[in-house]
Order: C-alpha cells, then sequence, then structure tokens
C-alpha cells in the first residue's frame, strides 16, 4: 500500500515554484465528483502533467468523491488542488458524524488509490474525514505499482 505520512507524502509543493493552488468547497452529491474532476485536471494541467497522470488524478478525484458520499451524513467536500513542479497533490476534508475507512467500500477505494497514486493517506478524526493524494510528475515517479 502507498501510505505515508503527510510529511513523507510528497515534496513540499507549495514552494515548488508553480503556485498554482486552487481549493474547491461543493455539496456532497454525486453530481458534483463531475465538477471536482474537471477543476483537478485543469489545475493539474497547468503543473505540465502528462495526460496518463491527469486521467490517474481524475480517477482518484472519483474515488475520493465517493468514498466520502457514501456516509450517512454528507456535507461539503472540501478539495485543495496543489500542482506542484514535482507531483500534484490533492487534500480533501468532510465532515462527519461517523466514518468506516476499514468497509468493503472503503478497501476498494484504497485499492484503486494505491493503483493511481504515488502516495495516499485516509484518515478519521475528530468527526472529519482526511484524505491526501499525491502523484508525482511521470518524469519524477519512482513508484514501484503493479
Amino acid at each position: 500500500m502507498n501510505t505515508a505520512t503527510p510529511a513523507e507524502a510528497a515534496p513540499d509543493t507549495a514552494d515548488s515554484g508553480t503556485g498554482q493552488l486552487v481549493t474547491l468547497v461543493v455539496p456532497a452529491v454525486a453530481a458534483m465528483a463531475r465538477v471536482a474532476r474537471l477543476t483537478a485536471s485543469s489545475v493539474a494541467s497547468l503543473g505540465d502533467m502528462t495526460v496518463d497522470d491527469i486521467d490517474d488524478i481524475k480517477i482518484a478525484v472519483s474515488e475520493l468523491m465517493t468514498l466520502f458520499i457514501q456516509h450517512d451524513d454528507p456535507s461539503e467536500i472540501t478539495l485543495r488542488f496543489d500542482a506542484g513542479e514535482l507531483a500534484f497533490s490533492i487534500d480533501a476534508t468532510m465532515a462527519v458524524s461517523g466514518a468506516d475507512l476499514e468497509g468493503p467500500e472503503a478497501l476498494l477505494a484504497r485499492a484503486v488509490l494505491d493503483a493511481v497514486c504515488d502516495v495516499y493517506e485516509l484518515d478519521s478524526l475528530d468527526g472529519r474525514i482526511a484524505a491526501r493524494v499525491v502523484k508525482k510528475r511521470s518524469d519524477q515517479s519512482t513508484s514501484s505499482r503493479g
């Protein structure tokens, strides 16, 4: 599994020189997944990600949205997209009363994230679900996914 602590997750993309940071807040409804994917792909293209990288990013966003929306009391989802010089990262959060990050849906999301990103982290703390996904640029990636 490609999980890591946030400090290990990626180079400091905020200080990598591009400054392409976008925050999107959407209602936790399935129709908003399209908006989130479009925003993520647009920001990723500003960071010189390849077409394949951008496809992986869109898949990761879809999985995060699905994982968050499945909860009984979904609220707003905050997505922060950061197109750094070496990597693209997504930080996502949502308030929930109870989060199941070990059930079958979460296990499927973890399998997909493992396949499409270099590092990810899913966490539940203090009534919030938080996720961090990092996709390194193809020319920077040393992932050994299989």
